[in-house]
């Protein structure tokens, strides 16, 4: 029993930091977590607000949501940070002076690049305020790192094939004198690491055949 409940500890946990949904209750945290990812999207709400709570709830699993999106749940979950400030904590309130966060203009979501919130070219800081749907908080997101994220997926999509192209390179010289992979095939005509890559080397089944299957 103790050990299901611990495995599906790990599971929720897991499941938290892959989505990067981050809880901000401290402004050392937010400092931290500011810095660790090039981009970040903070959102700065109320979440005590009288008569607005189930909103507030809506709100975050909305943040949660987008942080699930793709490209941000996987491409680029190691570039980009999600983090939601709970302005009610007297110890994230600098926070909200520091940036201009008014608290009758939230919840409200800023952009942060290197750890800087962003700004418009007359050098004010970007803001989406609102109960805002995911439509609009990832055209936000868009309008400002955009550009940024179509270069760095685009170098992702080069290496992810420059490294294709030498792991095959690899087989292939490898497959000059026999087939080094016992009989789970890396690459193989019905799909990855199956007995079925052994056959497409060995059409017969045997020992030693002249046939190698590249994808």
């Amino acid at each position: 029993m103790k050990t299901r409940v611990w495995f599906l500890m790990c599971v929720l946990i897991a499941s938290v930091v892959d989505a990067r949904y981050i809880p901000i209750k401290h402004e050392r945290d937010f400092s931290e977590e500011i810095n660790r990812f090039e981009f970040a999207v903070v959102c700065f709400l109320d979440a005590s607000s009288l008569g607005k709570k189930d909103q507030m709830k809506e709100l975050k699993k909305m943040v949660a949501a987008t942080s699930d999106t793709q490209p941000y749940d996987k491409l680029l979950k190691h570039e980009v940070g999600f983090l939601v400030v709970d302005a009610a904590k007297d110890s994230v309130r600098p926070l909200l002076k520091k940036y201009g966060v008014a608290w009758n203009s939230m919840p409200q979501f800023l952009l942060f690049h290197n750890g800087k919130a962003v700004s418009n070219i007359s050098e004010q800081i970007v803001r989406l305020i609102g109960f805002v749907c995911k439509a609009d908080l990832l055209d936000f997101i868009d309008d400002y790192f955009g550009k940024a994220f179509d270069d760095i997926l685009s170098v992702k999509a080069e290496q992810k094939q420059d490294e294709k192209e030498m792991q095959i390179a690899r087989y292939q010289a490898y497959a000059a004198s026999r087939y080094p992979y016992g009989m789970y095939a890396p690459y193989n005509a019905y799909g990855q690491y199956s007995w079925y890559g052994y056959r497409a080397f060995y059409e017969n089944g045997g020992y030693w055949g002249n046939t190698f299957y590249i994808p």
